[in-house]
């Protein structure tokens, strides 16, 4: 038979604990916030504003210590786990794959990892130079569409840059996932 006083200990202290690691992320304990500008000294918002940084290239990769990686890697990480998280424990989670492409928090969060990776950000048309080197040579536009079919089928993530002020200029890939194809010999 099933305790059913052992169950249910065990299911309320799940949910509290996923609530307890939750609120610790949102708030100080001990906080001066005010009531009027709740949040201000959150370890969440710290978290939140350094993966920003990174994705607007605030931070130089090159020019930092190993143990900031290492921050941003717990910073990453502990962002996910709020966003995905469930009671039932840590790493029970999927993301969508969906999530990497959405504007604001999938954007930024995929930034950071390419930031982590140390990998360029390159443009369509880059790309196609790379991937397609003859095509692209004789038709720019049908080597650029292939690069967009990749990124369609799933095998290229797509990338925002905001600095661009064309928005059709705005999509870029990892250097590195287009130059693992090439490697793979996906050049068809």
């Amino acid at each position: 038979m099933f305790d059913q006083d052992t169950i249910t200990r065990d299911v309320i202290n799940r949910v509290l604990t996923h609530y307890r690691q939750l609120g610790q992320l949102l708030y100080w304990e001990g906080s001066s916030d005010s009531a009027n500008a709740p949040f201000q000294s959150s370890p969440l918002l710290n978290k939140v504003r350094l993966l920003v940084q990174i994705a607007n290239e605030e931070l130089d990769r090159a020019a930092v210590e190993d143990q900031v990686v290492g921050e941003v890697v717990d910073t990453l990480q502990d962002v996910i786990d709020v966003l995905f998280a469930r009671a039932n424990g840590p790493y029970a989670y999927t993301i969508p794959a969906s999530f990497w492409s959405q504007p604001g928090i999938g954007q930024v969060m995929a930034r950071v990892q390419a930031w982590l990776r140390r990998d360029d950000l390159i443009s369509y048309t880059v790309a196609a130079h790379i991937l397609f080197k003859d095509l692209a040579g004789q038709n720019i536009q049908a080597a650029r569409m292939r690069i967009k079919r990749l990124v369609e089928r799933g095998e290229l993530m797509s990338y925002v840059a905001l600095d661009e002020a064309n928005p059709t200029q705005q999509v870029r890939v990892s250097r590195q996932a287009v130059e693992a194809l090439l490697a793979a010999g996906r050049t068809n």
